[in-house]
Order: structure tokens, then C-alpha cells, then sequence
């Protein structure tokens, strides 16, 4: 590490060893400067997320009538109200096979009650709610290309936000989307839908026609992670501001994050976003170290934290860690933006010691950063610190 950090000073690196009577610090250079954390980031939301609603926690998509009750029969004319939960696995049949591992919420099940009840018509309005968040459909400092690293924003979106069900075209306007892809799921249960597609408000006292659940929290971190994925991490960001702070917005949820983890994230970090994209993000290599350190503390919040990080082999570690008697010990999450290059998770060694690292590279040399990376954390798989 000497000649890299010699040679790359733009570097922080933290390494723990977890005792059982207490951390021992085993390597630190630059650990209270803060980096571009890049997709590191994400750690810091899932923790947020999973500590503000429990990993078993599960978004929720409701349909509503103005009143009750719904009688069967043939024609619906009422107006059914969509309302948005802030799920970011609300997906088609298609799209949760093709893209979520069948982890996804399946929209059509908002219209089986409907369909099971006799209904084969509905010419009432379909009026979507995204009231649960603002209306930002992305982080004001980002470039405008960034739309292909993270789809339009809304507490009610289909498919992540892609048009289709294919990732290809995007949606400019989440909730009408949403709209039109719950009209093609009463297509798909034998229910004609005529009416129109609007946005607005589910009145005061508007009856619960039917609802659609998430996966867990944990499950859904353990698809973001593993896969880097920005939409679900920035999703997740407006949610926990929502829950903690009232508000669905960015800045609630970097706000609850600090909140929540105001032991292990000091004023001297900057969150800007959840996903890491922005380059603005600032977070010390012990600030990220001492989030792990209280997961691997934890056994609810933390151990969901820490089984979803991608093992060796898995995700963005898919061509890293991959000796048989290493990719099963490693836990960890990537980063990358341009110049910036981050890895930081919990690695066991042979003995099963346990260390919590966090290695941030902010240095144009990326495949030299990433070697020095897997060298460092091979090594603690070792055992080489055990003893230190």
C-alpha cells in the first residue's frame, strides 16, 4: 500500500479488525478525509432504510373508490383512485421475470379483486396519487445524461420507471405511465378499461378496493446492492425521508440518513444523493467503517445489511474475489464514477476474524485502484492481520 498511496494520494483507506472486547484498528491512511464515496453510497441508504422500517418491511400500492361499498356486476363506472407507496419493485409479470428474479410486486394483482367480484368493464377515470413523494423526478445537480443511469423518479412507477418491458426507453411522466400500465393489467385480468388517466388526490374516505405488497426490505436491498441499482437506492432515499422526517423528497432522505446514523456519519461527510451518483457526495473511508461496524453490531437491521452485499463472484463483484476459498467471505459493495474508484464491506479471514474496510480511490488510475483493492482485502482473507 505504500507505494500506491506514494504514488496516489488522493486515497483514504480504513481497515477494522472486529474483536470480540472491541475494533482494532489495523490500517489507516488519510480515514478522516473525505472522498467521492461513488455506489458506496448505497450502503449508507439500505442502512438508513432498513434501521427507519425493519428489513422485513413491505411497500405497499393501494387501489381506492371514492366510497364503499363496491358491488359485483358486469360495468364499473366509479372512479378508482391509484395510489403510490413508493415501491421500487411495482413491475409487469414480464418485466419482474426478465429484470427483478421474480422479485418484483406484481401489478395485476391490483385487478384480480376487481375481475374475482364479476367486473369485465370499468368506465370510471383512473386517477394515479404520487403524493407520497415530490415531484423531482431527479436530483437537480446531476447532468441531464444521467437519466440512463437512473430513470424518472415517483412514488408510483412501473417497471423502474421504463416505458416498456424492456430496458430501453424511459418514461417522461412516472404517474400516467403508471396509469396506462395498470389499465393494461385489467387487460390482462378480462377487464376493459375506457375511461381516462389522470393524476391527483385519493379523497378523504375513499374505500380500499385492493392492494399490492413488496418483496422485504431485505429482499429488495439485496437486489440493489449486489446490482448497483441507482432507481431503487434513490427511490429508497425519498422513502426513508417520508417515513423518518415526513417529507418524500431527496433532502428528507439524506437528512434521516444522518439522522439515523448520527454516531457513524459526522458533519464532516456530504450526502447529496442515495444512489452516490453525484460527485458532489463527500464521505470519510471511517465514516463507511464505522456504518459497518454498527451493522455487524446488529443482529436485525444489520445483519439484512450486510447478507445483501454482493459476495465474490455476485453482481458488481462478479469478476472479483472468485477463488472458491474467498468468495464466499467477502461482502462488499463497489463504486465507480469517472476518477473516483470504491470498494468497502466486511471480509472473514480463514480463522474467522473479521474486518470491516473501506478503500476509496479518487485517481484516474481505475484498473490499478481496483487491483490494489482486491490485493488489500485477499490479503485480510488471509489472516495476515489476525495476530496484529
Amino acid at each position: 500500500m505504500t507505494q500506491w498511496t506514494a504514488a496516489h494520494p488522493n486515497t483514504g483507506i480504513f481497515v477494522v479488525r472486529l474483536d470480540a472486547n472491541g475494533p482494532t484498528p489495523i490500517l489507516n491512511f488519510k480515514a478522516d478525509v473525505p472522498r467521492r464515496p461513488a455506489s458506496t453510497m448505497k450502503v449508507i441508504t439500505a442502512s438508513a432504510a432498513l434501521m427507519a422500517f425493519g428489513p422485513q418491511h413491505r411497500f405497499t400500492t393501494e387501489l381506492y373508490a371514492p366510497s364503499a361499498p363496491i358491488t359485483g356486476g358486469a360495468r364499473l363506472g366509479t372512479t378508482l383512485y391509484l395510489k403510490g407507496g413508493g415501491d421500487p419493485m411495482l413491475a409487469t409479470p414480464k418485466y419482474i421475470a426478465t429484470y427483478l428474479s421474480g422479485h418484483g410486486t406484481n401489478i395485476t394483482g391490483l385487478a384480480t379483486p376487481l375481475r374475482a367480484a364479476g367486473f369485465t368493464s370499468i368506465t370510471g377515470s383512473i386517477v394515479v396519487d404520487e403524493s407520497r413523494f415530490d415531484t423531482q423526478r431527479r436530483i437537480a445537480s446531476w447532468p441531464a445524461r444521467y437519466v440512463i443511469e437512473c430513470r424518472p423518479l415517483s412514488a408510483v412507477n412501473v417497471n423502474q420507471g421504463y416505458l416498456r418491458d424492456t430496458r430501453t426507453l424511459y418514461v417522461v411522466r412516472p404517474p400516467l405511465a403508471a396509469g396506462g400500465k395498470l389499465r393494461a393489467a385489467f387487460a390482462r385480468a378480462g377487464i376493459a378499461h375506457s375511461g381516462k388517466v389522470m393524476t391527483g388526490r385519493t379523497p378523504a374516505g375513499a374505500a380500499l378496493v385492493s392492494f399490492v405488497q413488496s418483496p422485504q426490505l431485505q429482499a429488495i436491498t439485496h437486489v440493489m446492492l449486489p446490482e448497483s441499482d441507482n432507481y431503487i437506492a434513490e427511490t429508497l432515499a425519498k422513502d426513508t425521508g417520508a417515513m423518518v422526517l415526513g417529507r418524500g423528497t431527496t433532502a428528507a432522505g439524506t437528512q434521516a440518513a444522518r439522522q439515523l446514523l448520527a454516531a457513524q456519519v459526522g458533519p464532516r461527510n456530504t450526502l447529496i444523493d442515495g444512489s452516490g451518483l453525484d460527485r458532489a457526495n463527500a464521505v470519510t473511508p471511517k465514516s463507511m467503517v464505522r456504518v459497518l461496524m454498527a451493522a455487524n453490531a446488529n443482529p436485525l437491521w444489520g445483519s439484512a445489511l450486510i447478507n445483501s452485499l454482493a459476495r465474490g463472484g455476485e453482481g458488481t463483484l462478479e469478476r472479483r474475489f472468485l477463488a472458491p476459498s474467498l468468495r464466499n467471505r467477502v461482502h462488499a459493495k463497489t463504486g465507480y464514477i469517472a476518477g473516483t474508484s470504491t470498494i468497502a464491506g466486511v471480509v472473514d479471514s480463514r480463522a474467522g476474524v473479521r474486518y470491516a474496510f473501506a478503500i476509496y480511490m479518487n485517481d484516474n488510475a481505475i484498473l490499478g485502484a481496483r487491483q490494489t483493492q482486491d490485493r488489500l482485502v485477499s490479503l485480510l482473507a488471509t489472516g495476515i492481520a489476525d495476530n496484529s
